[in-house]
């Protein structure tokens, strides 16, 4: 009988399984009859919890609890998961906050909790817990995310939970969430794989088997009516709806005529009102956005939509993002044109303000928008000349209404509505590319609006450097130093603008005016670091040579050349300076050829040196004795093992700005054999003093530095090489891997010999020659012979003048043509020629004009 009743209860068979146990322990009263029949009673109960018969579960269970008092503890679980079920959470609840709560007990709760409450706004509301509890913690956070996943697209932060644990009893409902999203994203393995780890007793788990079905699972078991509902409303058949709209997209994509395009429309339409009417709207505003930027015929183009689509703001907003995506530059007018009509709407509806933020970040993108077309483009939509300037093809009006065409115009909106560092950022980068003097109105009004900003002071300060205006230099100088006076630039542009001005005074013959600035470098504190001091002493120098005083000079230069270490040292620096200063009367290195050989060893570190001094200083223009630095070319390898990396580097920048490529070779050798993080510099040195004829191994070199210097975090190398590997021919770019820039690194280490007619180097053609253009005209600009068989280049296309085009337009213009006509025609082949057209399709437009039908167009949009 025992065999019996346990069979009828794993077969679901609860009551006539119940009403067997009665009958067996009844006539035969056992304790193992009587654990058969609690047996039966607990699994008639969960039946009746599993269908949601609470009450029901509850008075069979007070009977049994009655009938049984000795079974109460084992009749715990079954009578927390019928308070759940029966939404009885207060005092199941409290129990939580009991500390002395034994785990067992604890673990029951839970385990309730987990396979019966399906409440969560329940638990998280539940009184008899603090709020702060982390059940309710959980639970709160479950119920949001279940809400919104099962209510639209949602975030990856909106469903990530950290709230909920993998311990927590809700775990499994985390795991079920994730699974719904996933399957909405289309993501069927992960949904799959979420849906397998949960808990098969939980109560997420009973969503299990119709989910599994709508990813196309057979269930191993019938689905019950209400999951078989849920499965049909999920999982719609839009098979003929994806066609439909497939046949929409090829028609656009292919250019098909106009008539091809609404048929296609009314069919996506018609299949979309039967199949998914919900998505309608949307279908009808996308289908309608694609042809207003394709120009299509409205009125036609409304009735194969079944009704004209609504402009409202979502409308006007894909529009922008549509014609931002053409990838045309003549589309971005349109697009921003576009982008003020969505502002004004959403600000009509109500959805923005209209001088809130989301107007000041609408504006900074229209300016950055804008910032991508070339200046000539821009200024001829600017201008108002007639042609398709977007959505409306208007004549825009110059005037506040087409205040989304000026870039400038937006800034100012933007920064006066949220006056932020990064806009006004934003706006001063886009007024560097325009002019100066714009670029120093921005800076200035950046700083009157946000005085605790240091960039439009440090930018103003360097453009009245470079006009010479120290005083004005000065002034914004004190200005950021009350501001942060250790930012790296503020500390090191006192010190060099001070040099600049005693330069100027030495060069315009004022020493009394230099001796000052000399004595303000002297009181800063990093005067004396590294070798400024003797830059102190070298100036006092040449003061006193201006001013007759040579003992006073011949102090100065002892003092220089004690702190160098070497007369020539001293000799160099006093010289580089006096030649900036335009003062070379008041020092003279002597003639190489008078130097001893120790001198002239010397001669390699003396360059360094002051070239270090020059950069400390900002000089651009220092400047030695051409015999000097053939000297320092021939004494190199003889003592760049006593030199460090960075006299190596300074030697290195010597020999190409000065035209000895050798110089610069014998450097990149020295650094080369050193290793270390310096290597990718060191090649890239090499690449730069290769001589014409090499191009192969200059790409390679490059492409190694590159990826060295990736591999070393050098950007300043990385960003320099790729500039060189990059292909002119719109092509893929040279990249090499690490391994093969290695290898590149080796053979130029067996190859030290400077490249000549007998020493022609490894030879790369295998890395770079399929990458390179091998047209005639990029062969001679690598310097690159040509072959017997080789095409010599076309001669250049002749440049074309506007007065020129004016003329050949003139004697083509078809006779009869009104004047505003033929101005109108001649200013769109001007803005072709603007755009990019060559001569000859300009020529070719023009021949058009008198030997064509009339009817020709312009290739592009539908008109």
């Amino acid at each position: 009988m025992e065999t019996s009743v346990r069979q009828l209860i794993a077969n679901g068979k609860f009551r006539t399984a119940l009403e067997d146990a009665k009958a067996f322990h009844k006539s035969n009263p056992t304790p193992a009859s009587e654990g058969l029949l609690l047996d039966a009673y607990a699994a008639r109960i969960q039946s009746l919890l599993d269908q949601n018969l609470a009450p029901e579960a509850k008075s069979l269970l007070d009977l049994v609890r009655e009938r049984f008092p000795a079974a109460r503890d084992r009749l715990a679980i079954l009578e927390m998961s019928a308070s759940v079920r029966g939404g009885d959470l207060t005092g199941f609840l409290r129990s939580l906050n009991d500390p002395e709560l034994s785990s067992e007990r604890r673990g029951a709760i839970e385990q309730a909790i987990q396979n019966q409450a399906t409440d969560l706004a329940a638990i998280a509301s539940c009184g008899s817990l603090p709020p702060e509890h982390i059940l309710r913690q959980a639970a709160a956070a479950l119920d949001r995310a279940f809400k919104a996943v099962t209510s639209g697209p949602v975030m990856e932060e909106q469903i990530a939970l950290p709230e909920v644990s993998h311990r927590s009893p809700l775990a499994p409902w985390k795991l079920l969430i994730r699974a719904i999203a996933c399957f909405y994203r289309g993501e069927d393995d992960a949904c799959r794989e979420c849906l397998g780890a949960i808990k098969p007793a939980s109560v997420p788990s009973r969503l299990v088997p119709a989910m599994r079905a709508m990813l196309g699972v057979e269930p191993s078991a019938a689905l019950k009516p209400a999951e078989a509902a849920l499965v049909a409303e999920t999982s719609l058949d839009l098979a003929e709806l994806r066609n439909a709209m497939a046949g929409v997209d090829r028609a656009f994509a292919n250019d098909e005529p106009e008539a091809r395009i609404f048929k296609a429309v009314r069919e996506a339409v018609r299949e979309c009102q039967r199949s998914a009417p919900d998505q309608l709207a949307d279908l009808k505003l996308r289908i309608g956005v694609r042809g207003d930027v394709d120009q299509l015929d409205p009125k036609r183009l409304a009735v194969a939509l079944d009704g004209a689509v609504r402009q409202d703001a979502s409308f006007f907003r894909m529009q922008a993002r549509a014609l931002e995506c053409s990838g045309g530059l003549d589309d971005i007018p349109g697009a921003c044109e576009a982008w003020d009509k969505f502002f004004r709407q959403a600000v009509r509806d109500g959805l923005f303000r209209a001088n809130g933020l989301e107007a000041a970040t609408l504006y900074l993108h229209m300016a950055d928008e804008l910032g991508k077309m070339p200046n000539e483009m821009l200024r001829y939509f600017q201008g108002g000349v007639p042609g398709n300037h977007g959505p409306s093809r208007k004549k825009p009006a110059p005037s506040e209404e087409n205040y989304f065409l000026f870039p400038e115009k937006l800034y100012a909106r933007a920064c006066a509505i949220d006056p932020h560092t990064e806009a006004f950022s934003q706006w001063l980068r886009w007024a560097v590319r325009q002019s100066v003097a714009k670029a120093e109105s921005v800076a200035r009004e950046w700083q009157r609006v946000q005085t605790g900003d240091i960039e439009p002071l440090l930018y103003l300060m360097e453009q009245a450097e470079k006009r010479n205006a120290f005083p004005s230099a000065l002034a914004y100088l004190e200005k950021a130093e009350g501001i942060d006076a250790v930012h790296s630039t503020v500390r090191a542009a006192r010190l060099r603008l001070l040099a600049a001005a005693a330069i100027r005074h030495l060069r315009q013959r004022k020493p009394h005016l230099a001796s000052e600035k000399v004595a303000a470098m002297a009181a800063l504190p990093q005067s004396q670091q590294g070798d400024r001091p003797a830059v102190l002493a070298a100036f006092r120098n040449l003061i006193c040579e201006q001013t007759g005083d040579k003992t006073g000079a011949a102090e100065a230069r002892m003092e220089a050349e004690r702190l160098l270490g070497g007369e020539l040292a001293a000799g160099c620096l006093i010289f580089g300076i006096a030649a900036a200063s335009k003062c070379l009367d008041c020092s003279l290195l002597p003639p190489v050829k008078e130097l001893s050989q120790q001198q002239r060893m010397t001669i390699p570190a003396s360059l360094a040196g002051a070239m270090a001094v020059s950069d400390d200083l900002g000089i651009k223009k220092f400047e030695f004795p051409v015999p000097y630095f053939a000297e320092a070319e021939a004494q190199f390898r003889g003592v760049s093992d006593a030199l460090d990396m960075e006299q190596i580097r300074w030697l290195g920048e010597l020999g190409i700005a000065t035209e000895f490529p050798k110089l610069a070779w014998a450097a990149s050798e020295a650094g080369l054999k050193r290793g270390g993080p310096s290597e990718a510099h060191f090649l890239l040195l090499r690449a730069r003093a290769l001589p014409a004829g090499n191009g192969e191994r200059y790409m390679a070199l490059a492409a190694a530095a590159a990826e060295l210097g990736r591999f070393h975090r050098d950007m300043e190398v990385v960003d320099r090489a790729v500039e060189i590997v990059r292909n002119p021919t719109g092509g893929y770019s040279l990249a090499l891997t690490l391994a093969q820039a290695r290898e590149v690194l080796r053979s130029e280490m067996d190859s030290p010999a400077f490249p000549d007619a007998l020493h022609r180097g490894p030879d790369y053609k295998d890395l770079v020659h399929k990458l390179l253009c091998q047209c005639p005209v990029c062969r001679r600009e690598r310097g690159e012979g040509f072959g017997s068989f080789d095409e010599e280049p076309e001669e250049e296309e002749p440049v074309l003048s506007e007065a020129a085009m004016q003329r050949m337009f003139d004697e083509r213009v078809p006779k009869g043509v009104p004047p505003d006509l033929a101005k109108t025609m001649f200013e769109l082949l001007k803005t072709g020629f603007l755009a990019g057209l060559s001569p000859r399709e300009i020529l070719s437009e023009l021949e058009d004009l008198d030997g064509g039908d009339g009817k020709k167009q312009k290739k592009g949009k539908r008109k």
